[in-house]
């Protein structure tokens, strides 16, 4: 009950964004790659055992802008491959996945921006025991981000987020991560 409530919190927040950003927006638009690396997180409990493993994560990017206010972005997002010893067993997930987000951004000064995003991401992940690999299994859910932007000049920034994905075969999978963009 307490992660549906936190779901639909992030996702009103999230729609309460791209609905206050779309009142500021100017013609503003354009096109940005980027990418990020970061710290990825995975929480499963699964027949009364718990996974709650972290590995080093990336993704890649690219961001249409409509105008300074509200865009798309879509990428694709790689969890790593964190593993655990559970009961003497080498366990790991394999997680990955293209995600397409709406995006809301809060000009907060010519030189920072805040953004949010809500969106869907298309994962898949491969479930190994001891280097073998035992289940595959793949979905679509919810996935939601907020961030920051600092950009400098024109046609680059340095952006930080947090990416929160509701995969529906996990307790808890998220992205914390820092990264580049380029725009044109």
């Amino acid at each position: 009950m307490k992660r549906e409530y936190q779901m639909k919190t992030l996702l009103v927040a999230s729609i309460a964004c791209l609905g206050l950003v779309a009142g500021t927006a100017i013609a503003d638009s354009g096109f940005s790659l980027g990418g990020s690396v970061g710290y990825a997180k995975i929480k499963d409990s699964d027949s009364g055992l718990t996974f709650d493993e972290n590995d080093v994560g990336f993704k890649g990017f690219g961001t249409y802008m409509f105008n300074s206010g509200i865009g798309i972005e879509g990428g694709y997002v790689d969890f790593g491959k964190p593993s655990a010893d559970i009961a003497g067993t080498s366990v790991g997930i394999d997680a990955s996945g293209w995600n397409l987000y709406a995006v809301g951004n809060l000009p907060l000064a010519e030189s920072f921006d805040l953004f949010a995003k809500a969106g869907v991401i298309k994962w898949d992940a491969d479930v190994f025991l001891d280097g073998i690999n035992i289940e595959n299994d793949n979905g679509n859910d919810l996935a939601l981000g907020l961030g920051a932007r600092w950009n400098i000049g024109n046609s680059f920034g340095i952006r930080s987020e947090v990416d929160w994905y509701d995969i529906s075969d996990a307790d808890s999978v998220y992205m914390v991560s820092v990264g580049i963009e380029f725009r044109f």
